[in-house]
C-alpha cells in the first residue's frame, strides 16, 4: 500500500476545552495512565517518566564536547556539531538551524542506551515489526523510531495534528518548550487545510480575524514543558510550540488498541489502490484484534 493524496478523518475525544486542564503527574501507574489519559485521549504531563534515562544529562555543551566533528543534517544544510551548537545557542532573535525529527538511532546510534528503559506509557507500541505487506511495514516502522529535535529560539507557525493518527510522547531534555493546544472539539474554529493535518492560521498568537473570524471562538490550552518532563499528546489534538531558548527533545510515536482504528482509517483513505484498500484495512483490523488479545 502506498500513498498519494493525504486525507485525515475528523478526530474525536471524550474531553473538550471546557472540561480539561492538563495536569502534572508523578508516580503515575500504567493502569492509572490507561484509565485517566490514554483511552479518554486526555493529555498529561508526567514529571518522572524518564528520570532513569542517561539523556537526563544531555546539554548543548555536552554534545559539543562529545561530538564536535560529527556532521548533522539541519534545515540550514549539513553542519559540524560544534558549529551547530554555537549557532543555536547564539544570542539572536533570528531562528538558527534546526535538527528536526531525526531518528536517534541513525544520527546518534551510540546514545540509544541513553533513552532506556522504555517508559511503560508508550507500551505496547504496534508501530514496529513485520506486517508482511512491504509498504505497510515500511510506513509503520518509519514512525516507530525515537526522534530527536534540537534547535535554538524560534516560533513554530504550523498548528497541526500528528501524522498517521498516532499519539506523541514528547520528552524535554534541555530548555523549555511552550505548547498551545486545542482539543478535537475546537477543530471547527481552526480552519483546517481541506482534509490535511495543518491549519491555515499561520500564527495563533496574532491571527487575522478578518480572514479567520471563527478562530476568535477557539479556546487554547497553554502549557510549558520543562527539562525532565514528558507530555502525552493524544491523537487528534491540535498543537503548536514556542521555544524561548535552546531546546532539545525526543519524540516517541505510539499506536496501540487506543488509536489503532485511526491509523487503519488513515491508510485506507490514502491508498494508491482504492479497490484493495478495504481488504488491507480488514487485514490490519484483524491484526489489531489479535494484538489486543496477546499484548
Amino acid at each position: 500500500m502506498s500513498t498519494t493524496t493525504t486525507t485525515y478523518p475528523k478526530q474525536t475525544s471524550s474531553v473538550s476545552a471546557e472540561s480539561i486542564q492538563i495536569e502534572r503527574r508523578s508516580n503515575l501507574s500504567y493502569e492509572e495512565f490507561k484509565k485517566e489519559y490514554l483511552f479518554p485521549r486526555k493529555p498529561v504531563i508526567i514529571t518522572d517518566a524518564t528520570a532513569k534515562w542517561k539523556a537526563s544529562n544531555w546539554t548543548p555543551e555536552w554534545f559539543k564536547k562529545t561530538f564536535p566533528d560529527k556532521m548533522v543534517s539541519t534545515d540550514f544544510g549539513e553542519m559540524r556539531m560544534d558549529e551547530f551548537i554555537d549557532a543555536i545557542t547564539a544570542d539572536t532573535d533570528k531562528p538558527g538551524p534546526f535538527l528536526r525529527e531525526q531518528p536517534l538511532a541513525e544520527v546518534f546510534p551510540e546514545l540509544i542506551d541513553n533513552v532506556l528503559p522504555t517508559p511503560s506509557y508508550v507500551t505496547p507500541n504496534w508501530l514496529g515489526g513485520n506486517y508482511l505487506v512491504g509498504p505497510i511495514t515500511q510506513r509503520l516502522n518509519r514512525e516507530s523510531h525515537i526522534e530527536v529535535n534540537f534547535c535554538g529560539r524560534r516560533i513554530f507557525p504550523y498548528l497541526h495534528i500528528d501524522d498517521l493518527g498516532v499519539h506523541a510522547f514528547i520528552t524535554q531534555h534541555y530548555g523549555d518548550k511552550h505548547f498551545v493546544v486545542y482539543p478535537p472539539d475546537q477543530e471547527p474554529y481552526l480552519y483546517r487545510v481541506n482534509k490535511d493535518r495543518f491549519s491555515q492560521i499561520p500564527d495563533v498568537d496574532n491571527p487575522d480575524l478578518e480572514k479567520f473570524p471563527l478562530f476568535a471562538q477557539a479556546k487554547p490550552i497553554r502549557i510549558v514543558l520543562h527539562a525532565g518532563e514528558s507530555v502525552f499528546m493524544p491523537c487528534g489534538w491540535w498543537h503548536t510550540t514556542r521555544v524561548p531558548g535552546t531546546s532539545l527533545s525526543t519524540v516517541i510515536s505510539v499506536s496501540n488498541s487506543s488509536n489503532w482504528s485511526e491509523l487503519v482509517n488513515y491508510l485506507e483513505n490514502n491508498s494508491n489502490h482504492p479497490k484493495l484498500a478495504p481488504l488491507f484495512s480488514m487485514y490490519l483490523r484483524t491484526i489489531g484484534f489479535f494484538k489486543r488479545i496477546f499484548n
